[in-house]
């Protein structure tokens, strides 16, 4: 029963992604899949949160914060702000659900993302039965932006959590994970400043 479930699913994908996986390198495969995934989530968040509401309760927010750091020195102003906290704690946790109400659509499918990633660029996934020699490396990235992305650490912390599979062949190489969040994170950054969403 689960095991026609999950065929179901990583055939659903295949018919989807897989014209893209084997005619594009990994590391541009990806990347179409991330700006995908992030233009859904990024619609999600444009359709779902209203983004003046959000905006004004930030510039609020701010300015207490600002308030609050002008008058640290002076008790007695201090004392009148610590009785408005309460409402910009209000706002502040208003601000919080109103980020978290569009995870509730699009946390589900970005799971479902990553297990079909996984299906292909893991370790015996599918892009290695059809390139059998394939080291596991997406892409290799300049010295420079490995060591301020603390490349490193991240493969130390990938060996604690994966036993075997594939070896680390340089401190600058990225597998299927870290290319994906990397992509993720770009995509979405330019797609929420095109979109507006504060």
């Amino acid at each position: 029963m689960f095991e026609s479930i999950t065929n179901i699913f990583y055939n659903s994908l295949d018919a989807i992604f897989m014209p893209i996986i084997k005619v594009l390198p990994p590391a541009i495969a990806i990347l179409v899949i991330a700006i995908i995934v992030s233009l859904i989530v990024n619609i999600a968040t444009k359709l779902l949160v209203d983004q003046e509401k959000v905006a004004k309760l930030k510039k609020e927010i701010q300015e207490y914060q600002i308030k609050m750091k002008k008058m640290a020195k002076n008790p007695e102003m201090l004392e009148k702000l610590q009785e408005e906290q309460q409402k910009y704690m209000q706002m502040s946790a208003e601000l919080m659900k109103m980020s978290f109400k569009p995870m509730i659509y699009t946390w589900l499918p970005i799971i479902l993302i990553f297990i079909y990633l996984r299906h292909v660029y893991g370790f015996g996934g599918v892009y290695m039965e059809l390139h059998p020699n394939w080291n596991g490396v997406v892409v290799y990235l300049p010295i420079i932006l490995s060591k301020i992305l603390l490349i490193n650490f991240w493969h130390w912390l990938g060996s604690l959590i994966y036993k075997g599979g594939f070896k680390i062949v340089s401190n600058t190489a990225l597998g299927w994970l870290g290319w994906y969040i990397l992509c993720s994170f770009a995509t979405s950054t330019v797609l929420r400043k095109i979109f507006g969403i504060k």
